[in-house]
């Protein structure tokens, strides 16, 4: 959409913009290096949301040392759908309108563990998809009473396909690509920017147990790529670009094909 391009790049290129940035799943390691890629301009303001304090605040000083000053932590319980209302509602008391929102919370569900604990495989998709969804409502709400703002919403390309080796993972980020989706054409206002991020493998903790392979890219070469994807006003992005090809040849495999795959 021109339009919308044009307003991130004008947005973005004018001089002194001080953003308020809310980044919920602050400690994820491509948010915090999302954070680290925009405090080296020492302008803006950050509020970090998670669900640990020794963590929220290891962010905070490492973003301090990378030159960011204002930034304020609040802790969440992202399984209570209140909490994560009561929250949000007292960043905007406290620190005023939002320019830049990250939804970035979840982990790498065990797909083993998934098929036999009802209760586990219920609060991973909880983590991985509703507080996501719940969030982003909240966030574009909150966008369209203020008239602007910048959603940028991390899921993955293991929701593209149901895969057997994560389908309950995948399964909760193709939710979320959904209603990502369905929030952009609900949107009327070209002010407000709503951007899926749909990475690969990316060397994180979370993915530590698996093996690494060439297809593995840093978190701050994803955080790079958000960044120039936010500038030029792109929707929906894979990271790294040829994943997107990838998905291509994935989603194009007949069903009954797909099932003899070890994929």
């Amino acid at each position: 959409m021109m339009g919308n391009s044009l307003f991130i790049r004008l947005y973005y290129h004018q001089i002194n913009i001080d953003m308020h940035i809310l980044i919920f799943g602050a400690t994820s390691a491509i948010a915090h290096s999302i954070a680290k890629e925009y405090a080296i301009d020492n302008l803006h303001t950050y509020t970090l949301i998670g669900r640990s304090e020794s963590r929220l605040n290891a962010c905070k000083q490492e973003l301090q040392a990378y030159g960011a000053i204002d930034i304020q932590i609040m802790l969440l319980d992202l399984s209570s759908i209140e909490d994560i209302q009561k929250v949000f509602n007292q960043c905007l008391q406290q620190r005023g309108n939002i320019d830049m929102a990250i939804v970035a919370q979840g982990s790498l569900t065990n797909q083993d563990k998934a098929k036999s604990d009802m209760r586990y495989l219920a609060d991973e998709f909880s983590l991985n998809a509703m507080s996501h969804i719940i969030i982003s409502q909240l966030i574009v709400n909150q966008f369209n009473m203020q008239g602007y703002g910048i959603l940028i919403g991390i899921g993955s390309v293991a929701g593209e396909r149901g895969r057997k080796g994560n389908y309950a993972y995948g399964a909760a980020k193709s939710a979320v690509s959904t209603f990502l989706s369905g929030l952009r054409h609900a949107n009327k206002n070209e002010k407000i920017h709503i951007m899926t991020v749909k990475p690969g493998f990316v060397s994180t903790p979370m993915t530590s147990e698996l093996p690494q392979s060439f297809l593995f890219v840093s978190p701050e070469f994803v955080a790079k790529e958000i960044k120039r994807g936010v500038e030029q006003g792109i929707e929906h992005m894979y990271v790294p670009t040829f994943w997107r090809f990838i998905m291509m040849i994935i989603r194009s495999i007949p069903e009954a094909l797909f099932k003899k795959l070890n994929i």
